[in-house]
C-alpha cells in the first residue's frame, strides 16, 4: 500500500474476534417487554436484572400503599364527631365528677355511644407564669365548632363571654324551651335576666342534677352554648336533662 501498511496491521486478534461476535450477537430480549425478559432470565441473572430496572419503581409504590392503608385505616377507625362537647374551663379539680355527669347523661337519655358526649377540662386561662394559657386552643376548637357548650365559674365565663365564645340561649333554643328554664338564666356575670333574649347563660345553682352530683361546686358556676355547628338537639337535651328550676 502506498502509506507502507500491511493489511496484517489491521488484523484481530482471536480474543477481539471472539468479543465482537459477543457484541454483535442478536439479544433476545430486546423487542419484549421487561416483565418478560425478568420471567425468562436464568435465577441468577434475576435479581440483578430487577434491582437494574424495577426496585425503585417498588420502593415508590410500596410507599404509596403504606400511606394509603395508614390514611384508610385511620379514616374506618375514626370515632364519630362529638354531638355535645361539654368544656370546662379552669374546671380541671372536677374532671372526675363532670366525666360522671357526661356518663349519666348517656346512660339517662338512653345514648346509643358514648363518644357522641364528650367532657373536657383540659383547657385554663391565666395570666400567671404558673398556668398555662389555653387561648389560643380554645379558639381554635369553638372556631371549628369541636367546643358546643361551656361551664366555668363567674369571672371565667364572664372572659370567656367577652372573647365571643358563648352563644345566647335565644339563639339556640325556642321561646317556649326558655320560659321552662326562665328562673335558671343569666348574663355573663350570673346576674338574673327579666328578658330570656338578655340572658347569656345558665346557673347551675338552679339546676337539680348539678346540684346533687357529689364533688360540683353548687355556687357561681355558669352553663353556656358556644358554637353549635351541628344539631342543637343534643346540647338542648344535656339542658333540660340539667333539670333547671
Amino acid at each position: 500500500m502506498a502509506d507502507g501498511r500491511h493489511d496484517d496491521d489491521y488484523a484481530l486478534s482471536d480474543e477481539q474476534k471472539a468479543a465482537v461476535a459477543e457484541l454483535s450477537r442478536s439479544n433476545v430480549y430486546t423487542k419484549q417487554s421487561k416483565w418478560k425478559t425478568l420471567h425468562e432470565l436464568p435465577m441468577a441473572e434475576k435479581w440483578p436484572y430487577f434491582k437494574e430496572n424495577f426496585l425503585s419503581y417498588a420502593v415508590i409504590i410500596a410507599v404509596v400503599v403504606v400511606i394509603v392503608t395508614a390514611f384508610g385505616v385511620s379514616y374506618l377507625t375514626k370515632g364519630p364527631r362529638a354531638e355535645l362537647s361539654v368544656e370546662g374551663i379552669n374546671m380541671g379539680g372536677y374532671s372526675d365528677q363532670l366525666d360522671r355527669l357526661g356518663s349519666d347523661f348517656v346512660k339517662a337519655e338512653k345514648i346509643s355511644d358514648s363518644r357522641l358526649v364528650q367532657m373536657d377540662t383540659s383547657i385554663s386561662l391565666g395570666d400567671s407564669e404558673n398556668t398555662q394559657d389555653g387561648s389560643a386552643r380554645l379558639l381554635a376548637m369553638v372556631s371549628a365548632g369541636q367546643i358546643n357548650m361551656i361551664v366555668a365559674e363567674t369571672d371565667i365565663f364572664a372572659e370567656v363571654n367577652d372573647r365571643g365564645d358563648i352563644t345566647k340561649p335565644a339563639e339556640v333554643m325556642s321561646a317556649a324551651d326558655l320560659e321552662q328554664v326562665k328562673d335558671a338564666l343569666v348574663d355573663a356575670k350570673g346576674n338574673p335576666v327579666s328578658d330570656v333574649n338578655d340572658a347569656v347563660g345558665f346557673d347551675l345553682s338552679h339546676s337539680k342534677t348539678w346540684t346533687s352530683m357529689k364533688g360540683l361546686p353548687k355556687e357561681g358556676v355558669i352553663l353556656g352554648f358556644s358554637n353549635i355547628t351541628e344539631s342543637k338537639d343534643m346540647p338542648i337535651q344535656f339542658v333540660e336533662y340539667l333539670q333547671f328550676e
